[in-house]
């Protein structure tokens, strides 16, 4: 029984579409249907229900998911405990935000890459919503994203939490200080629609005023950024990420009497007993999180600890 057919087992269980299965393991779906016809065949049962819908586990399909998950668990496991002082060699999908980017993470790709030269990154750039998404779909294997809610079947190791504050051209929005008020009479520049962090400004500014303000939103810090340079709004950005423009002066920060609730980051992965290679990426990039907020005051990065 070969290992990558319980692999695309175990995948098409929890996706239940074979296109989708496909892209997730670079693929194309003949090469799905082959494999799950050739275990199936090997077992001498079906082990799902086709329709135009989708698949569904068959009984035995249901029986045979948690002992396929076991063996394939066991396996990253025994590969990490042999390989782990040798140069290991493969692939770590890895799921992150723009926040996470724009301030830890080249020192956490060069540490790891010092260590593991032989294991390729495939990164995602994304929210926080879509890395957890991708997660759960098993399209990545780590996520560096903020938290949404309580899944148990994610493990969630604290990264620490970045302050955030309002910031704006000084030329186009030269004032220094602003209560939340003033902040509704602006334009304001912010994350995308049912973002985490948009959801965090929704409640902020709820819990001042009940007139519906204009945002603009956007997926991409550095349009965000951009935008809050050539005036055309304020924004509640992390501190880290904007380092650059407040040292250079091409945005700068609007004092607020009400402060915005710091952003908390978590390294994210499917939860397991087992430690495999992904828990080492997940040690490393908590690492990096307590180097970064030591080199810096805590008004950029709170420390994880």
């Amino acid at each position: 029984m070969q290992l990558r057919f319980l692999e695309t087992f175990i995948h098409l269980a929890k996706v239940r579409n074979f296109r989708k299965v496909a892209d997730l393991l670079h693929t194309t779906q003949p090469v799905i249907s082959s494999r799950i016809n050739a275990l199936e065949n090997e077992l001498g049962t079906k082990l799902f229900e086709r329709s135009k819908r989708g698949v569904q586990l068959t009984s035995e399909g249901r029986v045979l998911l948690p002992h396929a998950e076991m063996v394939v668990e066991l396996t990253d496991e025994m590969k990490w405990l042999v390989n782990k002082n040798r140069k290991m060699t493969g692939s770590l999908r890895v799921g992150v935000t723009d926040t996470i980017l724009r301030s830890w993470f080249v020192q956490l790709m060069e540490c790891f890459r010092e260590k593991y030269p032989g294991v390729n990154i495939e990164m995602l750039s994304s929210t926080s919503a879509d890395v957890i998404q991708s997660l759960q779909d098993h399209a990545v294997d780590v996520g560096l994203a903020m938290r949404d809610g309580n899944d148990p079947k994610l493990d969630f190791v604290p990264l620490g939490a970045f302050p955030v504050a309002w910031v704006a051209s000084p030329t186009a929005f030269p004032i220094r200080r602003a209560t939340v008020g003033t902040l509704l009479d602006m334009p304001i520049l912010s994350f995308p629609k049912n973002s985490i962090p948009y959801k965090t400004l929704e409640r902020y500014l709820k819990m001042h005023s009940k007139v519906r303000v204009n945002v603009h939103s956007s997926n991409s810090i550095a349009t965000i950024v951009q935008m809050a340079e050539e005036g055309l709004g304020i924004a509640p950005m992390p501190r880290a990420v904007v380092m650059r423009e407040l040292a250079s002066g091409t945005l700068h920060e609007i004092t607020v009497d009400v402060e915005f609730p710091p952003l908390e980051f978590f390294a994210i992965t499917e939860a397991s007993p087992r430690k495999t290679l992904k828990d080492e990426f997940v040690e490393m990039a908590r690492e990096q999180a307590i180097a970064y907020s030591s080199r810096y005051p805590d008004d950029y990065l709170i420390n994880p600890d």
